[in-house]
């Protein structure tokens, strides 16, 4: 090969690899923006996170809801309701109850955010006196020891409601206990798909009375104060209008 042949293929090469580096060097640059930006927005979210569900948060909340605050936020600093929290936690997981949301509805269990439906199935079978031994077409696929396709438990023996706050009528047939988390992404899903249709068919209407109580997870930082605040605006009167300001704000943590 003759020298002149060598020095263009020798120039050629270092523009391609030239070409190559700057290539690289921009793409590293895109990555380096795209990391360093998911980086800051978890860094705005972690923070945002911790705005809607902190404790000073749930002073604001106690505040728009009308409570007495001064008594309000004496009873969340000093962790009156601390212990009971733990009482109904161990409470939950004594009846079996391993995450949240789980749902006591009858003699029934549910573990999780079914949908609606689920719940209409298991509510309606059992305000009609159904006998799980003998389940109809609509409810047999929850009694068919298949888990893939969902599956509810059935208990001899259920908790008490005891002094859980509770929604709905005295007369009502049919009691549900729910054991729920206000940090549970999957608990602030049931409350904004299941709930309102829960109280609008069921509870509103005096068939069902709802319990609640207290299931804080452990991996679940702020869980334990918004449990204790609910309790706290309980003392008031006012525990479920705390329930949905709580459940609303780890809707919107959940969103993001």
């Amino acid at each position: 090969m003759s020298e002149g042949l060598k020095t263009s293929t020798l120039q050629r090469l270092t523009s391609v690899l030239f070409l190559l580096v700057a290539l690289l060097g921009i793409a590293v640059g895109l990555l380096w923006k795209k990391v360093t930006t998911m980086e800051d927005g978890g860094v705005n979210v972690t923070a945002q996170t911790a705005e809607l569900l902190s404790v000073d948060s749930l002073k604001k909340y106690a505040k728009e809801l009308k409570l007495n605050t001064k008594q309000f936020n004496a009873c969340l600093d000093n962790c009156d309701f601390a212990q009971r929290v733990g009482d109904e936690f161990a409470e939950g997981s004594a009846f079996g109850v391993t995450g949240t949301p789980g749902f006591f509805v009858g003699n029934a269990y549910i573990a999780g955010a079914y949908p609606y439906e689920w719940f209409q199935k298991v509510i309606d079978f059992q305000l009609n006196g159904g006998d799980w031994k003998r389940p109809t077409e609509d409810v047999k696929i929850l009694v068919d020891k298949d888990e893939t396709n969902g599956e509810i438990i059935l208990l001899d023996k259920v908790p008490e409601v005891g002094s859980a706050p509770i929604i709905g009528s005295g007369d009502a047939k049919l009691t549900i206990i729910e054991y729920s988390d206000f940090e549970c992404p999957f608990c602030a899903r049931f409350h904004q798909d299941t709930w309102p249709l829960l109280k609008q068919n069921y509870i509103d209407s005096g068939k069902v009375k709802f319990a609640y109580k207290q299931y804080p997870l452990n991996f679940h930082p702020a869980a334990q104060k918004l449990a204790e605040a609910s309790l706290c605006a309980n003392e008031q009167g006012k525990f479920w209008e705390m329930y949905d300001k709580i459940f609303e704000a780890s809707s919107k943590v959940s969103a993001q």
